[in-house]
C-alpha cells in the first residue's frame, strides 16, 4: 500500500526530469541555430541567386529564347535594359518569338542583322516589332496586307494594348488642359485596364503595372489623375520596342492568316541544314532560292515606311498605330539620319538638322 502511494511522486519526479531534459535540448538546439546563423549567414553570407548573377552579357540565341520574367535582376528593375555587351541600348527586354519560321528553323538568329554595326541596332529594333517578311517578302497588294499575331500562339490578334492606350492618351480631346476636369470613371477604368493588359503583354514591365495601379486608385476628377495621365503619355513611347506581346506580319493571300515563313519550304530547309557545309556554290544558290520563294530582291528601305507618304506602301494607321505615333515614325530627320548611315555617307549634325529633305 505504501508503495502505491509513492507512485504519483515518482511519476511527478520523472516528469520533471523529462521536462528539464526537453528544455535543455530545446535550448541547445536554439543556441546551435543562433550560432550557426551568426557564423554561416553573417560571416559567410549566401551568394546572390543565379537569376541575378547569371544575367547574360550577350544577346545570343539561348537568351533570346527566354522571357524577362525568368531573370530576377531584370524583372525587379523599373527600367530594365538588354545585356551591356550588345551594341546599342534598348529600354526593355526583347520578347522571344517562337512562331517566326525564319528564326525557329535554325537558319537565322532572332536578331538577324549583324553585318554592319553602324545600322544593325536600328534594323534589329524592327525585328522586335515585326516579322521578317514585312521587309523581306514580296506581296502583290498595296498597301501591304498587315496583321498582328500573338507571340504566345502565333494566331492573329488585336493591336497591342499599349498602342490602344497611347491612342487614347494622345487623342485631341485628351490633350486639352480642360480635359482632365471632365474625365469620367469609365475613362479611368478603360485606361487602367489597357495599361494592366499592356503590362501583362510585355511580361510585366514594372512601370506599366505601377501606372495602371495608380490610375485605378485616384479620383478621375482630381489633380493627381491629370498628372498620372501626363506621366503615362510620356512613359509609353519608351516601351514601343519589344514590349507588345505581338508582331506585325504580312498575311496569307488565301485565308488572311499571318504569314510567318515562306510557304512550302520545310523540305528545302531541312536539306540545307543537313548539307549546308557540303554544298557547292551553285547548289547553295539554287537551294537558297527554293527556301526563299517570296524574297524581295532588295528589302524595304527606311524611307519606304518612315515618311509622310509611306501610307501608299504600308498603312500603319489601319493596324492600330495612333496619329501621334505615326507622326514620330515619319519625321524626316530620323529617316535622313538612318538612311545616310545605312548608305555609309558621313552625317554632319548641323546639316542634318537644317537640311529640308533627305539627300540622295
Amino acid at each position: 500500500m505504501q508503495r502505491l502511494r509513492a507512485v504519483p511522486g515518482l511519476l511527478l519526479s520523472f516528469g520533471k526530469r523529462i521536462y528539464a531534459v526537453a528544455v535543455i535540448g530545446v535550448t541547445a538546439w536554439v543556441s546551435f541555430l543562433a550560432i550557426r546563423y551568426l557564423v554561416v549567414t553573417l560571416m559567410v553570407p549566401s551568394p546572390p541567386p543565379p537569376q541575378v548573377t547569371g544575367i547574360p552579357t550577350r544577346l545570343d540565341r539561348a537568351v533570346l529564347d527566354t522571357r524577362r520574367i525568368e531573370w530576377a535582376g531584370v524583372a525587379s528593375n523599373e527600367n530594365p535594359r538588354v545585356p551591356p555587351a550588345h551594341y546599342h541600348r534598348l529600354d526593355g527586354w526583347i520578347q522571344p518569338d517562337p512562331h517566326n519560321n525564319c528564326t525557329q528553323s535554325g537558319c537565322h538568329a532572332p536578331l538577324p542583322h549583324s553585318r554592319r554595326k553602324e545600322v544593325r541596332a536600328f534594323l534589329n529594333m524592327h525585328a522586335t516589332t515585326m516579322h521578317c517578311g514585312v521587309c523581306h517578302m514580296t506581296s502583290e497588294r498595296t498597301p501591304l496586307p498587315l496583321k498582328w499575331y500573338s507571340l504566345d500562339d502565333g494566331e492573329a490578334c488585336d493591336p497591342p494594348a499599349i498602342l490602344t492606350a497611347y491612342a487614347r492618351l494622345t487623342a485631341e480631346d485628351a490633350m486639352r488642359p480642360s480635359a482632365v476636369q471632365s474625365q469620367t470613371a469609365a475613362l479611368q477604368k478603360e485606361l487602367a485596364g489597357l495599361l494592366s493588359l499592356a503590362a501583362e503583354q510585355s511580361d510585366g514591365i514594372p512601370s506599366l503595372s505601377e501606372l495602371a495601379r495608380h490610375i485605378a486608385a485616384v479620383s478621375p476628377t482630381g489633380e493627381a489623375f491629370g498628372q498620372l495621365v501626363d506621366a503615362a503619355r510620356a512613359t509609353l513611347p519608351r516601351h514601343f520596342h519589344g514590349s507588345y506581346g505581338a508582331k506585325l506580319s504580312l498575311t496569307d493571300s488565301a485565308r488572311g492568316d499571318p504569314l510567318l515563313g515562306h510557304p512550302g519550304t520545310a523540305a528545302p530547309v531541312r536539306e540545307f541544314l543537313q548539307r549546308g557545309g557540303n554544298l557547292t556554290p551553285a547548289d547553295r544558290i539554287a537551294l537558297l532560292a527554293r527556301i526563299h520563294p517570296r524574297k524581295r530582291v532588295q528589302p524595304l528601305q527606311c524611307a519606304n515606311c518612315h515618311s509622310p507618304s509611306a501610307a501608299v506602301l504600308i498603312d500603319l494607321a489601319k493596324v492600330g498605330y495612333p496619329p501621334a505615333r505615326l507622326r514620330a515614325l515619319s519625321q524626316p530627320a530620323v529617316v535622313r539620319m538612318i538612311q545616310q548611315t545605312y548608305e555609309g555617307r558621313p552625317m554632319h549634325l548641323r546639316e542634318f538638322f537644317t537640311s529640308p529633305s533627305p539627300t540622295k
